[in-house]
């Protein structure tokens, strides 16, 4: 009986809103952070959209903070939002707490700087160092419960990046 009231109060909380970055150069390579709760574990950036925030002008806000990244072009984005649900385990801050999980819409980005111009560290610091990764090593990098979502987005911005650099080059 217990285990089903506590069921029932996690399905009641909402989603939170959030936007997920791809950020790739021009060699295909995309950025992942190791994420200071989760070390070992490499993901994209990510955060939430405030109140009466665009979802591109959160992505543009949350690239900065997180990476510092300032010129960034836009690429594409996945058609759908992906949700996913918090574990009980993740031992969430208050903010989190009131929410199942989060809603994300994920957005791809074209920069070509290299991992010295990140600035990790000049807004809340949430990832401990960057790393370049081929994007389909991403979905085995990524913590257990976010990799459904990964597996939903990766093959497209794999497909998007290769179509991106190749009509890039062709114009070089």
């Amino acid at each position: 009986m217990y285990d089903r009231a506590i069921l029932r109060i996690m399905t009641d909380k909402p989603y939170r809103k959030n936007v997920g970055m791809v950020v790739f150069n021009s060699l295909g390579q995309v950025i992942v952070g190791e994420r200071i709760q989760f070390p070992g574990s490499w993901q994209f950036p990510q955060g939430g959209i405030d109140e009466n925030e665009d979802y591109l002008e959160a992505a543009k806000r949350e690239l900065y903070e997180e990476l510092g990244i300032k010129k960034a072009i836009y690429v594409t984005e996945y058609p759908d939002w992906i949700p996913y649900d918090f574990p009980n385990s993740l031992g969430l801050n208050s903010h989190l707490q009131k929410f199942r999980g989060q809603l994300q819409r994920w957005i791809l980005f074209f920069w070509d700087g290299t991992l010295e111009e990140c600035d990790l560290v000049h807004h809340e610091q949430e990832f401990l160092t960057v790393q370049f990764m081929e994007i389909q090593d991403t979905i085995q990098s990524v913590v257990e419960f976010k990799r459904a979502v990964y597996e939903k987005f990766v093959p497209l911005f794999k497909s998007a990046i290769q179509n991106y650099i190749a009509e890039n080059s062709k114009s070089k």
